[in-house]
């Protein structure tokens, strides 16, 4: 049990796909698990550069750039009866004045030992289960290159016999500057405690530019984690090959006090295969002395 305990803390311990460890304590932290394989290959500077119906789990503002039905799902098995998942469908709405959407996101670990003495058998198994429904609105042009958005969350929390529910809003924006700057301000987790914890309020700022006639784009994201009292600065960028294919890379840095060991924690590389209506992303994000992760996202244009 204790092992499972560890293993499924220390995954949350980076933002890129983990959890910030620090002073304050918050419940559902599961929250702070990055979602999405493009997003996380970008190294999380994603406010900006995230995009389609998953953008509701970075910066909802940015939903107002879908122009047609996007449907976007996620799956990794992450650690050892470790899984995450996600599912995110947007559509723009009222002749494209508005864009809706709809989510759920959650992250399971099974199997987990129950133990009433110091036994090599265990007396029973239990699950941790956390999960996300999120209803998402945003809307492009409200000012002259200004977007904002919302996401409204319901939130449920169970280990064995505990079961936490709470309510939460996201709030996000993107402002476009000039044809190569945008800005992005969210956020995120705003909301009723979940049984004695908060919720991990985070804040986060970022910017990001295009090159080359639009091939290459590089961003930045400062998140700043109010329960935890963490800073995390991220930089990534997206080079495209051509129409079909993309290269990704980034990295988060503050990760230092995750203890996860000499590996790179805080790195994500990956690529992208995109079509006229299909798309196909894989991100590669390690945890040190935990091991490697893989990340699949497939999106769907109707």
């Amino acid at each position: 049990m204790n092992y499972k305990i560890w293993l499924s803390a220390a995954l949350m311990l980076a933002n890129t796909a983990a959890y910030a460890s620090g002073p304050g304590t918050t419940g559902a932290a599961f929250l702070k698990v990055g979602v999405g394989a493009r997003e996380l290959a970008l190294g999380s500077a994603a406010s900006v550069l995230t995009e389609g119906a998953n953008a509701a789990n970075w910066n909802p503002g940015k939903l107002a750039e879908v122009k047609g039905k996007n449907l976007s799902a996620s799956y990794n098995m992450l650690f050892i009866d470790e899984s995450q998942g996600a599912l995110a469908y947007a559509t723009p709405v009222s002749g494209g004045s508005a864009v809706v959407g709809a989510g759920i996101n959650y992250l399971t670990v099974s199997n987990i030992e129950k133990r009433a003495s110091d036994t090599n058998t265990p007396d029973s198994k239990f699950s941790n289960n956390n999960m996300a429904f999120t209803l998402s609105y945003a809307r492009p042009e409200v000012r002259p290159g200004l977007a904002l958005g919302a996401n409204l969350k319901y939130i449920s929390q169970k280990l064995d016999t505990a079961d936490d529910k709470a309510i939460a809003l996201d709030l996000g924006s993107t402002y476009k500057v000039n044809d190569a700057w945008t800005a992005a301000f969210v956020m995120q987790n705003l909301g009723s405690s979940i049984g004695p914890d908060k919720l991990p309020l985070t804040f986060k700022g970022g910017a990001a530019r295009s090159f080359l006639d639009g091939k290459l784009a590089a961003g930045a994201d400062l998140d700043w984690l109010a329960q935890d009292e963490r800073f995390y600065l991220s930089l990534g960028g997206e080079y495209l090959l051509n129409k079909n294919f993309a290269f990704r890379a980034g990295y988060q840095f503050g990760h230092s006090a995750d203890k996860l060991g000499s590996g790179l924690v805080g790195l994500g590389a990956g690529i992208g295969l995109k079509f006229d209506r299909f798309a196909l992303d894989y991100a590669y994000v390690p945890f040190g002395d935990l091991g490697d992760t893989h990340r699949m996202t497939l999106g769907f244009n109707f």
